[in-house]
C-alpha cells in the first residue's frame, strides 16, 4: 500500500473580482432658501415719490414760463386787418403754449371772418404764434326776398349785405332769391309751394325747386374758379332749369341747357373762349341738343 501521503488536491486559486464602478448619483438640488424682503422704509419711499414730484412740477413750471406767446404774427389778410384777425382768434400774448388749441383758433377765425377760405396756425419756439388766412378772390351777388344784395362765395356761403351798384360789379346770379339771409352763414334758397298760381290765374305745379336752382347755381361758380374764370362771368341765370345761360361780360351769351353734364360744358366754354379772338362776340351754344359734345359758335348780328 502505497503510504505515500497523498496530497490534497490544491484549492481552485481565486481571481480576485473587479472593482465595482462607482455608480453616478445626480447632484443634489440647490436648497431654496427664502430670504425674507427688508421691511419697507416708508420715509424713504415719501421722500422719493416727494423728489419726483418737485422735479416734474419744476419742469412744468418751467415750461410753462418759458414756452408763452411772445410775438403772433398774421399774413395773407388783405380784407381784414392783422388786429381783427389776432382779436377773432382768441390768442393773447403771455399765453402759455402748452394749453394752445390750434383747431380752437382756427374754427374761431373761419366762423367770425366770412371772407377767410383757408385758415392755419404754426407755432415757431420759443413762443411766435404764426396764423396764415387765405381770403376768397371773388364774390357773386345774389337777392333775398326784400330785394336787398347779398355778396356769397362759391360755396354758397354768405359774406355781407352790400348796394346794387357793387352787386352790379360782381357774377350776379338769376332766378332764384335768398331767405333769411345772414352774414357767415350758408345760402338758403327761398321754399316754394308744390302747387304755384300763375298772373293769369292758372295753377302750375312746381317741379323745381329753388334749393337746385341755388344748387346748379353754386356748381357752376365753382366751375368758373376751377377754370380760373374769377369774375368774368356777367350773369349765371338758372330761372328756366332746361334753359341755363351765362354771360361772359358782355362778350359771350352761352347756353348751356339743361344742368346734365355742366361741368364739361362749362370746361369747354372756357377752351373756346380762350381759343378766340378778342374782336370776337357772339352766341356760344354748348346744349349738345344739336352737336352732342361740341361748342356751336353764332356771331351777333
Amino acid at each position: 500500500m502505497d503510504k505515500r501521503r497523498r496530497r490534497r488536491p490544491s484549492a481552485p486559486k481565486k481571481t480576485p473580482k473587479p472593482a465595482p464602478k462607482p455608480q453616478k448619483t445626480a447632484p443634489d438640488a440647490p436648497e431654496v432658501v427664502q430670504i425674507q424682503p427688508p421691511a419697507l422704509d416708508r420715509k424713504r419711499l415719501i421722500l422719493r415719490l416727494t423728489t419726483v414730484a418737485a422735479v416734474v412740477l419744476a419742469l412744468f413750471i418751467g415750461f410753462s414760463i418759458f414756452f408763452r406767446v411772445d410775438t403772433i404774427v398774421v399774413s395773407g389778410n388783405q380784407k381784414y386787418t392783422a388786429w381783427t384777425v389776432r382779436e377773432v382768434s382768441g390768442i393773447r400774448e403771455g399765453e402759455s403754449l402748452l394749453n394752445f388749441g390750434k383747431a380752437k383758433a382756427c374754427a374761431k377765425i373761419a366762423g367770425s371772418l366770412p371772407y377767410v377760405k383757408v385758415v392755419r396756425i404754426g407755432i415757431k419756439l420759443p413762443g411766435t404764434v404764426n396764423i396764415y388766412i387765405e381770403e376768397v378772390e371773388v364774390v357773386y351777388a345774389i337777392q333775398d326776398q326784400q330785394d336787398a344784395w347779398w355778396l356769397m362765395t362759391a360755396e354758397g356761403r354768405l359774406t355781407e349785405k352790400t348796394s346794387a351798384a357793387n352787386a352790379a360789379e360782381k357774377t350776379v346770379i338769376r332766378g332764384v332769391v335768398l331767405e333769411d339771409p345772414k352774414p357767415g352763414e350758408m345760402a338758403v334758397a327761398v321754399e316754394e309751394d308744390p302747387e304755384a298760381t300763375t298772373s293769369e290765374g292758372e295753377t302750375q305745379i312746381v317741379t323745381v325747386t329753388n334749393a337746385e336752382r341755388l344748387e346748379t347755381a353754386l356748381s357752376i361758380l365753382q366751375r368758373l374758379e376751377a377754370n380760373e374764370i374769377l369774375g368774368q362771368a356777367a350773369q349765371v341765370d338758372v330761372t328756366d332749369m332746361g334753359d341755363i345761360q351765362l354771360w361772359y361780360g358782355e362778350q359771350y351769351q352761352v347756353l348751356l341747357g339743361d344742368p346734365g353734364e355742366m361741368d364739361k360744358k362749362v370746361d369747354m366754354m372756357a377752351q373756346t373762349i380762350q381759343q378766340m379772338g378778342s374782336y370776337q362776340s357772339g352766341i356760344l351754344d354748348i346744349t349738345f341738343s344739336t352737336d352732342p359734345g361740341a361748342v356751336i359758335y353764332r356771331p351777333f348780328k
